[in-house]
């Protein structure tokens, strides 16, 4: 009978998701500006050469979280689009409906945070600009029209609105502006 013990297998992947969960723990009670390797590896509980195994910096990190929450949308933006039957503007739309209804979700809050980076964060500028013209390549003539820039440009407007000023809007004006960006989408381009 052998009584060594085993080592644990070590995994990366789920060791990277932890790190991402402690900075956006983190990045969601201080701030942006609180998110540093030191803060990450103690709310981890690694040490922080741990960390820097798998984000050598904070740019990196930041990075990996940009990324994490773009897939998130993904997935959110594929389901809505699969549940639209009108191929027209579908891209377009199914942006506005998920950015509409992000509301006061710590989703809302991270992607804001991350957004509100990206004017000095060089990556993270070309990380958005990159998913949305790999969305923009796969849309129609609407979605890379003025009117689909317009749709998504006021979505934007919307939520960036709700967490800069708080709710300017009732929500029957809310809805109702979603509702005429939604008519808008479905309008043949000019």
């Amino acid at each position: 009978m052998n009584t060594l013990a085993h080592p644990r297998k070590k995994d990366p992947i789920k060791r990277q998701e932890e790190l991402l969960k402690a900075a956006r723990i983190i990045a969601g009670r201080e701030g942006i500006a609180a998110l540093s390797l030191n803060a990450v590896a103690r709310e981890a509980g690694v040490s922080k050469g741990g960390l820097m195994h798998h984000f050598p910096s904070k740019q990196e990190l930041i990075h990996a979280l940009f990324i994490q929450l773009l897939d998130i949308m993904d997935v959110r933006i594929a389901a809505i689009m699969a549940n639209d039957s009108d191929p027209y503007g579908r891209f377009s739309r199914a942006y506005l409906h998920y950015v509409g209804e992000l509301k006061d979700s710590d989703e809302s809050f991270q992607l804001a945070l991350l957004s509100l980076a990206m004017p000095t964060e060089p990556v993270l500028r070309k990380c958005w600009r990159d998913w949305m013209l790999g969305h923009l390549a796969q849309g129609d003539a609407f979605d890379n029209g003025y009117l689909g820039a317009l749709v998504r440009y006021a979505a934007d407007g919307l939520w960036l609105s709700a967490l800069t000023e708080g709710p300017t809007l009732s929500s029957q004006e809310r809805n109702a502006i979603i509702q005429r960006l939604t008519q808008i989408s479905f309008e043949e381009m000019g």
